[in-house]
């Protein structure tokens, strides 16, 4: 079985969402566990932004040892700090992760996911047949894509109420 490895974003959350008390990981945020948890976020942010500059300095990182260990890494722009972008989780990265996470299981570059493709992956190996909604035997991308929209959907307190 092939492990896949986190992403420095998900890995800093999931840092930083231990020392922050955020809702366990595997389990899906509602709006208010999101929004708690960026206004925790912020205030360590600024907790940790010891001269108000809205940058992290290495030296202002000294004693988390999550960011002093991936700091350069997180500093994608290499530019010597991390900014409160760069520590949060975007909304507009996760097209971003579900195109690498396409391209990393389409092995074979084909542009579609065979079930053999899938067995590294739990998640889609599970929800195989939900993703395959034209029956081919394998997953596109828009299939894909379907597939985690209605989950969300299905996940959020709107629908949860009804």
């Amino acid at each position: 079985m092939r492990r896949r490895h986190a992403t420095p974003q998900r890995a800093l959350a999931f840092a930083l969402a231990l020392s922050l008390g955020a809702a366990p990981a595997g389990r899906a945020q509602t709006a208010a566990e999101q929004q708690s948890y960026q206004q925790r976020l912020q205030q360590l942010f600024q907790r940790l932004d010891r001269n108000g500059d809205q940058r992290l300095q290495r030296q202002e990182v000294q004693g988390h040892t999550y960011l002093e260990r991936h700091f350069e890494r997180l500093d994608n722009q290499q530019r010597g700090f991390l900014t409160p972008d760069q520590l949060k989780p975007a909304e507009a990265q996760r097209g971003e992760r579900a195109a690498r996470f396409f391209s990393q299981a389409d092995r074979n570059g084909d542009g579609r996911i065979d079930r053999r493709e899938a067995e590294g992956y739990a998640w889609l190996r599970q929800h195989f047949s939900s993703a395959d909604r034209n029956g081919d035997g394998s997953v596109d991308r828009q299939e894909l894509n379907g597939l985690a929209e209605q989950r969300r959907r299905q996940q959020s307190p709107e629908s949860r109420a009804r």
